[in-house]
């Protein structure tokens, strides 16, 4: 059986691999998850804000979060930022206070984390099933939720093999599936090679001109679709490094890489984050076993 569709009853699986949470504030601060939440400062060294060693999806908030409970999620507070990460799932949270993240689709368990489908916390603090019509093509496909951005006409949804978008009313907008990969350096998830068909996306990010931005953790590749359609490469990761979570911010693509990324802790997994621009690829950050934070 493929590891993906294990997940689909179990969401901890996602849990060996490293962190893909990544995003960028206002000011063009850079946030990551690395032994707890840490940012890059102005110096080029990293300062912990929450040093809570677990955590593998995180999410920015740019206006209210909903009521109550907040689930699995943790909130930080950092110089007028809100800040949400933990383990349950994908999650991302849109300015009027809705939260999205992936759930196993149980409205008699109040919609849990998981990968089955996607569940919205509303602003007053109610769960819901968020577009059941997405819940029923996983179940078609044997895929699950491994991503989720917000994007300026609607909510994108990565999984293991493409990528869905989402109006505000659930229904469906757009899928690119399965997303066709001509440029892979295969390295299937967990060294299991039942996976090797699957890029696992497991970054998504979207800009203001609609263009999609994939993470495939399985590839060592950041890939983009334009509105057209058309896939490019523009980022290749040599190993050990590989894409784990991706973030937009202006014109500027952040991309969060970690060593290792497919295999097990004991394997080593240590982050680089770097800055995809106009003037090419550079390096913000890298994270060694010898050296520690360096530039």
């Amino acid at each position: 059986m493929l590891l993906f569709a294990a997940l689909l009853s179990y969401p901890c699986a996602l849990f060996a691999h490293p962190a893909s949470g990544i995003v960028v504030d206002a000011q063009g601060r850079v946030y990551f998850l690395y032994n707890g939440l840490v940012r890059i400062e102005s110096s080029g060294q990293l300062s912990t804000l929450d040093p809570n060693t677990g955590g593998h999806w995180l999410a920015l908030a740019n206006g209210t979060l909903p009521a109550g409970s907040l689930g699995p999620y943790k909130k930080v507070l950092a110089d007028g930022n809100t800040l949400l990460y933990g383990d349950g799932a994908p999650l991302a949270i849109s300015t009027d206070g809705n939260l999205y993240y992936g759930s196993n689709g149980s409205p008699a368990e109040s919609f849990p984390a998981g990968a089955l489908a996607v569940a919205m916390m509303t602003a007053d603090g109610r769960r819901i099933r968020f577009s059941p019509a997405l819940q029923d093509k996983l179940a078609q496909f044997g895929d699950g939720v491994t991503a989720l951005a917000l994007g300026p006409d609607g909510l994108y949804v990565a999984t293991w093999k493409g990528f869905f978008k989402i109006r505000q009313d659930g229904s469906f907008a757009n899928m690119v599936y399965p997303v066709v990969v001509d440029d892979c350096d295969r390295d299937p998830a967990d060294h299991n090679p039942a996976n090797s068909s699957s890029p696992f996306f497991r970054g998504i990010a979207v800009d203001s001109a609609g263009n999609v931005y994939l993470a495939a953790t399985s590839c060592h590749r950041v890939f983009k679709i334009a509105p057209s359609g058309k896939i490019s490469v523009i980022l290749r990761s040599d190993r050990p490094w590989t894409p784990t979570g991706i973030a937009v911010s202006g014109q500027d693509i952040y991309v969060l890489e970690y060593t290792n990324a497919n295999g097990p802790r004991t394997e080593g997994w240590y982050p680089r984050v770097r800055r995809i621009s106009k003037n090419g690829v550079q390096t913000l950050i890298t994270v060694s076993p010898s050296s520690g934070p360096t530039r």
